[in-house]
């Protein structure tokens, strides 16, 4: 798997991560699965897929194929993705609260969803995916001019937005009242903002960040064991991160086998 990453223009910086380009020939690769499965997060994206389609499977349903340009919410359950034969894609990954600048539309009403990217956007997503047929350095122009050409249109950033940085920087170990100080308002004022912005209760945030967190360093380093991954990321003992494990994927985290994940894409550990 290639995996490129460009830096997001300055003008970009309150509401985008870092955009990456990904290409694998899965016919050719013998090292690679195109068969992954992503596990919840709260990274939020806008994925641009130009070769073959991505198909997507949740819980005990069918494969279904997505659109060219899709948008990614918070994701609390895994899916399986089958990458095709040919994949070649361009993922645009959003700060925290920048989807919903990007989009306006409240949060928690698209945990666990994912939407046709001009559904939302406007049909001149379709103009731009066919753009970004291009050399990489090409893509990124194209994309950040894209990017660029809606800062007008975001909705207003608040200090919020900002707090919640610190939160995922500290993997979910920060105290609740510490991010509401950061934030300007009160618990309950930061719980009642929380929803629309990140679509979750900022202590189901905190949680979901150190799950993420810790599954990415397993995507990274997959001869570590679960018991140093447990203590490396502030759970109490071994047994509170299984709990934690099993509420958000529905198993023990003893069923992954290294190879396996040895074999996977690693989306989960996008981020550079």
């Amino acid at each position: 798997m290639v995996t490129v990453y460009f830096k997001p223009h300055p003008a970009l910086l309150d509401y985008v991560e870092v955009i990456c380009i990904m290409q694998d020939a899965f016919e050719t690769d013998d090292l690679l699965s195109p068969i992954y499965t992503y596990m919840p997060t709260h990274t939020r994206f806008l994925c641009f897929y130009l070769e073959d389609p991505v198909k997507v499977k949740k819980e005990d349903g069918e494969f279904e194929e997505r659109a060219r340009a899709i948008i990614i919410g918070t994701q609390l359950l895994p899916v399986t993705l089958d990458l095709g034969k040919k994949h070649t894609a361009v993922i645009v990954i959003l700060k925290p609260c920048g989807l919903y600048r990007l989009l306006g539309i409240p949060q928690h009403e698209i945990v666990d969803c994912d939407f046709e990217a001009s559904l939302l956007l406007g049909n001149d997503i379709n103009e731009l995916t066919e753009r970004l047929w291009s050399k990489h350095e090409e893509k990124n122009t194209t994309i950040q001019n894209y990017l660029l050409s809606r800062l007008t249109k975001l909705k207003a950033a608040l200090p919020i937005d900002k707090a919640i940085l610190p939160l995922v920087r500290a993997q979910g170990n920060l105290s609740m009242d510490f991010l509401a100080s950061q934030s300007c308002l009160s618990l309950r004022q930061m719980e009642r903002l929380s929803l629309p912005r990140i679509g979750l209760s900022p202590k189901f945030y905190a949680r979901i960040v150190r799950f993420s967190e810790a599954y990415k360093y397993k995507e990274r380093y997959p001869h570590s064991s679960w018991t140093e991954i447990a203590h490396g990321f502030g759970y109490y003992d071994q047994m509170h991160f299984i709990r934690e494990f099993k509420c958000f994927t529905g198993f023990n985290p003893g069923i992954l086998k290294e190879g396996d994940i040895l074999k996977s894409v690693g989306f989960n550990s996008l981020d550079p």
